[in-house]
């Protein structure tokens, strides 16, 4: 059951029409605890025509009593509903009945797809929260949520042109081709992140599905900042570029980075990155960065360190398990 609001703030879901104020809200939540916007008005609406979100469902928002959007949540349920995973904004100086309200309220619409899910199979509710911000951690572990994992945010400031990458023997790289490499890229993507922590295995479809939403829907989304690497005729690596993040033109960021496990230990993903870095850099960045897990599988973040990055924030991920039964994502 949803807790009760103060009295004149009422809940509902989002709208279309919302996300102006959302994207407002989200600047002033982020620039108050690291002094820059993190997402931008133009992502929200990319992240929201991804084809299992539907924000009268998915979505809920809280506005004070003269109608200002003080709280937002949203959930990301998709195929085949093990994971749910959810995220939360709220204003500064709402009152904590407000968090409350909209995180009972991501456990109660995750709650609603246990049925979706295959029959034992362990259903799960997931949500991060900025380690800085000590009242989204403790509303969690009030909730019942228990921290899992913490995932870190690397960045490195470029003062001088990157070094230029070595590519293993026999690799070839250029840029993505849109409408000719869609599937072949996100079979790769797939293949790397299947050893990944917190991995689920979708149907390859629904995967596509999303990814040509991005590519093609995304006003900022360039194809010419994804590198694909190959072996002959097969992609074996790849680097994701994504031109801004946030409101701070200085910033590139890399948004998925992998090497399939047959071309790992080769030197491949340093090649990638540094490739990346030169090509931000010619473009005017001046600081790249990324996300990571902070126990990689991979161990990817001694990479990253290698290469001259640096933390720059944690983010702590709390789960609540919905329904026992065997876990269907990758744990090692």
């Amino acid at each position: 059951m949803l807790t009760t609001l103060p009295k004149g703030y009422q809940g509902r879901p989002c709208t279309e029409d919302d996300i102006p104020e959302l994207a407002r809200l989200d600047a002033a939540y982020t620039s108050e605890l690291f002094g820059r916007s993190l997402q931008t008005e133009g992502e929200i609406r990319t992240e929201w025509k991804a084809p299992y979100f539907d924000p009268a469902n998915d979505s809920r928002l809280v506005t004070d009593p003269d109608l200002r959007i003080v709280g937002w949540a949203e959930v990301a349920d998709f195929n085949p509903h093990v994971r749910i995973s959810s995220k939360l904004r709220i204003m500064t100086g709402a009152p904590p009945e407000v968090g409350e309200h909209l995180v009972r309220w991501c456990i109660e619409r995750a709650g609603a797809s246990i049925g979706k899910a295959p029959e034992e199979a362990r259903v799960i509710l997931t949500q991060g929260a900025f380690e800085s911000d000590s009242n989204a951690n403790q509303r969690l572990l009030a909730a019942g949520l228990e921290p899992i994992r913490v995932f870190l945010r690397m960045q490195i400031e470029m003062h001088q042109t990157p070094v230029s990458p070595a590519w293993p023997d026999g690799i070839a790289v250029r840029t993505f081709v849109a409408g000719q490499d869609d599937v072949a890229a996100v079979e790769a993507i797939r293949e790397v992140f299947r050893d990944h922590w917190g991995y689920v295995e979708t149907p390859l479809e629904d995967d596509v599905a999303e990814w040509r939403e991005w590519i093609y829907e995304d006003e900022d989304f360039d194809t010419e900042l994804w590198f694909l690497a190959f072996d002959r005729e097969r992609i074996v690596g790849f680097c994701q570029g994504y031109p801004v993040a946030g409101n701070d033109p200085r910033i590139g960021l890399i948004d998925e980075l992998g090497v399939c496990r047959s071309h790992r230990g080769q030197g491949l993903a340093t090649a990638l990155l540094l490739h990346a870095f030169g090509v931000f850099h010619r473009r005017g960045k001046t600081i790249v960065e990324l996300g990571v897990d902070a126990e990689s599988l991979t161990g990817a973040t001694r990479l990253y360190e290698k290469v001259g990055m640096k933390l720059v924030r944690r983010t702590n991920v709390y789960e609540l398990e919905l329904r026992p039964g065997e876990d269907l994502s990758t744990q090692a």
